[in-house]
């Protein structure tokens, strides 16, 4: 079976909402906190993933919990919807501890973790992980996963798999590039290059589905799309505003301790975290560049019509590495999702390279006793 650190269960039982019996504590806001939820007399750690899961079966939100109990909202649904049934998915860590994960519709079927880890191994997949509910898996396409060249370096098609074992979402493929030099992941986090696999519906084996899509996945126009803006990132300068958007990203990610224990950016008693360094090192100082006392300083319509000294490839693959080999599963994924959601729009300064094939070219500046005073974009 395909190995995954920390290793786990999971258990899926059938329930009613009536059978839910939250457990609160009082905080100072004087408002009560849910501290657990009871199934059959077992404290149970709730997660968002449940709550999310329970409002989408039930279609209530959380502002319901302004105005009435748990209780209340609970016994309320259980009368109204008394023939309505959950299946609840609990996920058990070595000593036994539980949280609850998603709740689901029993006549639909669930991807069961145990079916998944032995159906990934059968098919050699690559740096599986798992997290809140979801194991993902990268994978090489059977067809069409050949090696190509952007901007000097090598790739090769790959594509990227998130199944949820708890029954909340279907699974969905994401289009991935690997950077065969360093082994860099880049994945298109994004819905355009996202494709959802069904998994039919009563007593349907999922697994046959999934079976599918990883003996026969093959998405030449998207994986095409995806080769297209990689290319444009290597003839774009980035932008101050991209710059900074993944610099606040960053500085997020160290403040949450996602930086993996053995990486050599996992360093949080320096005055200057080494990847902040090593990000300005590639970015340059934008406020020394453009002699300013803060990037906030300037607006967002200015920050994206100025450039760093990098362009927005070398962002790319600086982020990537970076979700690749340093950075826990958690941040791995908020990076990707950045990466994703960059890829998938027109970059501020696009085919900018194409015009301005120097950082100094794009300006027109003018100095006194060595300072910038004014910089402008060349027209």
């Amino acid at each position: 079976m395909v190995a995954i650190a920390n290793p786990r269960s999971f258990e899926y039982k059938t329930v009613k909402i009536g059978d839910l019996k939250v457990v609160d504590r009082k905080v100072e806001t004087g408002r009560p906190v849910v501290d657990s939820i009871l199934i059959n007399d077992e404290p149970l750690n709730p997660t968002s993933r449940f709550w999310n899961s329970l409002y989408s079966r039930f279609s209530f939100g959380k502002s319901f919990f302004k105005y009435f109990s748990h209780e209340e909202v609970f016994n309320r649904i259980s009368d109204v919807e008394s023939n309505k049934s959950l299946r609840l998915c609990v996920e058990r860590d070595g000593e036994n501890n539980g949280r609850l994960m998603a709740v689901s519709n029993p006549a639909k079927p669930v991807v069961k973790y145990d079916d998944l880890m032995e159906q990934l191994e059968s098919y050699d997949s690559q740096d599986v992980t798992y997290l809140n509910g979801i194991v993902q898996s990268t994978h090489s396409p059977r067809i069409g996963g050949n090696d190509f060249d952007i901007a000097g370096d090598q790739f090769s098609n790959q594509f990227l798999m998130d199944t949820p074992v708890d029954g909340y979402g279907r699974p969905n493929i994401y289009l991935s590039l690997l950077r065969e030099v360093c082994s860099n992941g880049l994945v298109g986090f994004s819905r355009a290059f996202r494709s959802s696999l069904s998994l039919g519906s009563g007593d349907d084996n999922p697994q046959f589905a999934i079976s599918r899509a990883l003996e026969g996945f093959g998405n030449d126009e998207g994986f095409a799309a995806l080769r297209q803006r990689f290319q444009a990132a290597a003839r774009s300068w980035a932008s101050v505003h991209e710059v900074e958007s993944f610099h606040k990203k960053l500085l997020g990610l160290i403040v949450r301790n996602q930086f993996k224990s053995g990486s050599r950016f996992n360093d949080n008693a320096s005055l200057e975290h080494p990847v902040i360094a090593k990000f300005n090192e590639l970015t340059g100082d934008i406020s020394q560049l453009y002699g300013i006392a803060s990037v906030d300083a300037l607006s967002s319509k200015r920050q994206k019509s100025l450039p760093a000294r990098c362009t927005v490839y070398d962002l790319l693959n600086f982020t990537s590495e970076l979700a690749t080999h340093h950075l826990r599963n958690e941040g791995a994924r908020t990076i990707q999702a950045a990466i994703g959601t960059l890829i998938s729009n027109e970059f501020d300064l696009e085919n900018s390279i194409d015009s301005f094939g120097e950082f100094k070219d794009f300006f027109v500046s003018r100095r006194v006793d060595g300072q910038v005073v004014e910089s402008e974009v060349a027209v």
